[in-house]
């Protein structure tokens, strides 16, 4: 059940990330949010990896 967690957040970011680049075209005002989303998503994207494939 807690994989459901990780794929919906990184599922929401991929949302919030198409929604800034076709709708608003603001991405680059918002670069410290992309950083910050990209790497809470990465670690997570890594813990997954390593607790359900090792």
């Amino acid at each position: 059940m807690r994989i459901y967690g990780g794929i919906l957040i990184a599922f929401a970011f991929v949302l919030w990330l198409l929604y800034r680049v076709l709708i608003k075209k603001d991405l680059k005002q918002h670069k410290p949010a992309l950083y910050t989303y990209s790497t809470f998503v990465g670690v997570w994207a890594i813990i997954y990896l390593m607790c359900y494939l090792f």
